[in-house]
């Protein structure tokens, strides 16, 4: 998918909420999130906390927020359509996700979720006011609609390991990822600046572990914290 953005909007970018609705919202407040703005969150709003109903309403409420298949999101999504729709889509890792949902949502609107998430685009290729970036939810490439295995864009590919520490950069793009827990749980940006990663390890709070939900403004390069 791409997005080019000409005029003063704010743009934000958030990843990894993993069901932790409260945060969400009370990132929303912090941010002044208004009509005018565009959000994107990075994948993985599913699984680990214990409000995925509450978070799915949430962002169903605003028409511009723009979400991005995550794992998690992938693998929720196959569960509940080989479950509920009886076909096989792919293999998945259940977590708490689906046995949450079932209890408040019918069948219909379950399969009108996976659906939802299935619709969802894996990357995002933004421009704002002339400056480039790639959204993806693991790692970033060059030529993304090529790629038969999307599985490399959403859990990352045999070079991974070097992308998520800044050392295969790409000229053409900026690259906002998520999927791994920063080291010290706020958003990193390579010393070159053209890698940012923003898991900051919101979805192990449930764990009873630190993290923090980070949000980034591109525009400038303010980040927002929820702890």
């Amino acid at each position: 998918m791409d997005i080019t953005i000409n005029d003063n909007r704010n743009v934000y970018v958030v990843s990894d909420i993993h069901n932790y609705a409260d945060g969400f919202k009370r990132l929303l407040k912090k941010i002044q999130f208004n009509e005018n703005d565009l959000l994107i969150i990075d994948g993985d709003i599913f699984d680990r906390g214990d409000k995925p109903v509450e978070l799915y309403f949430e962002i169903l409420k605003y028409p511009n927020i723009q979400v991005i298949q995550g794992n998690h999101d992938v693998w929720v999504a196959r569960q509940i359509i080989e479950q509920f729709g009886h076909r096989k889509t792919g293999e998945y890792i259940s977590y708490n996700t689906v046995a949450i949902m079932e209890k408040r949502l019918t069948p219909v609107d379950m399969l009108r979720l996976a659906e939802w998430i299935q619709e969802k685009p894996y990357y995002i290729n933004l421009t704002i006011n002339g400056m480039k970036y790639q959204i993806a939810h693991a790692q970033t490439f060059l030529t993304p609609e090529r790629m038969f295995d999307k599985r490399k864009i959403y859990m990352g590919d045999g070079h991974y390991e070097y992308f998520i520490r800044g050392m295969e950069e790409h000229e053409q793009f900026i690259s906002v990822v998520g999927h791994t827990v920063t080291d010290n749980r706020r958003i990193w940006v390579s010393p070159s600046g053209r890698t940012i990663r923003i898991d900051c390890g919101a979805g192990y709070k449930c764990y009873g572990k630190e993290g923090t939900l980070g949000a980034i403004r591109l525009n400038d390069m303010k980040e927002f914290y929820i702890n």
